[in-house]
């Protein structure tokens, strides 16, 4: 198993130099009310209820500061790329992903369903934004100085195939059919909305992290490269939304960039186990 989709070494340099200047933005941002004088422009004729006339890009700039930063940190090579620091990856990937849904779906339960908490609230869609980098980091520079031997590194904790599998695919596509005939004719209950989507998401994290029916190293490798791949695909659309849409409209992406690694990560790795299962059949076939 090795680790393809990788940076250049001298990426990881470059991320901190960006990261750190980009949290020490955002936090002046964020706690202290400050923005970079004159960095921005009028983009409107008045201020309206949401958006400003002028538009000040430092949240922008710490943002894509942070997240670049983080990106090339993590996904960077190191000085010796083998079968340990491939499984390593994979286990800090795991982590990373793993938190940041344990962190979303017990906000927006606590927001939607039972009490909501101010700040958290206002804030933990764009704070939550860098935890799989920031999880991923610490896991992998952790496994890196305390576990050299590839027999110490434990391998990926999933759920069994059965019948957790079925129940996930099932969940997802149940979910997300209520929402699509909601579109048409509004559900009774406004919390229906809600449970809708805490559903659609669940039952995508049981379809991603469940075993399939045979997972060998080629499986952990695919399931590094497809989960490495749905992070990219995350945050370059979260960098396309940071430059160049505002207010509403960012939410709104926000949004859809809550699930959209695993709708990434699971379409990759069926299409995938798709064309493995067929390639076997085909290998029996001709004998």
């Amino acid at each position: 198993m090795r680790t393809k989709y990788l940076l250049p070494q001298w990426s990881y340099i470059m991320g901190w130099i960006m990261a750190l200047p980009g949290f020490v933005l955002g936090y002046l941002f964020l706690f202290k009310k400050y923005e970079i004088p004159g960095f921005g422009f009028r983009m409107r004729d008045n201020d309206g209820l949401l958006e400003k006339a002028f538009e000040n890009f430092t949240n922008e700039l710490a943002i894509v500061l942070v997240i670049v930063g983080l990106l090339c940190i993590a996904f960077s090579k190191r000085k010796q790329e083998d079968e340990l620091t491939s499984k390593m990856r994979l286990s800090a990937l795991h982590w990373g992903v793993i938190t940041y849904y344990l962190i979303y779906v017990s906000v927006f339960v606590a927001e939607n369903l039972l009490v909501s908490v101010p700040f958290i609230v206002d804030h933990y869609l764009e704070l939550n934004i860098f935890t799989p980098l920031l999880i991923f980091i610490a896991r992998f520079s952790f496994l890196k100085l305390f576990n050299r031997d590839i027999y110490l590194v434990g391998n990926v904790k999933l759920l069994p195939n059965r019948p957790v599998k079925k129940i996930g695919i099932v969940l997802t596509l149940l979910s997300l059919s209520i929402a699509a005939s909601g579109l048409f004719s509004p559900l009774k209950y406004p919390f229906s909305y809600p449970l809708i989507y805490i559903c659609f998401v669940f039952g995508l994290l049981l379809w991603s992290f469940s075993k399939y029916k045979i997972e060998d190293e080629m499986t952990k490798s695919q399931r590094l490269e497809s989960l490495q791949l749905a992070v990219y695909f995350n945050y370059f659309l979260l960098l396309i939304a940071t430059l160049f849409t505002y207010s509403l409209d960012f939410l709104s992406v926000l949004a859809v960039a809550n699930f959209s690694p695993l709708v990434f990560f699971v379409m990759r790795m069926e299409y995938i186990n798709y064309r493995n299962m067929n390639s076997l059949r085909g290998l029996v076939d001709e004998k």
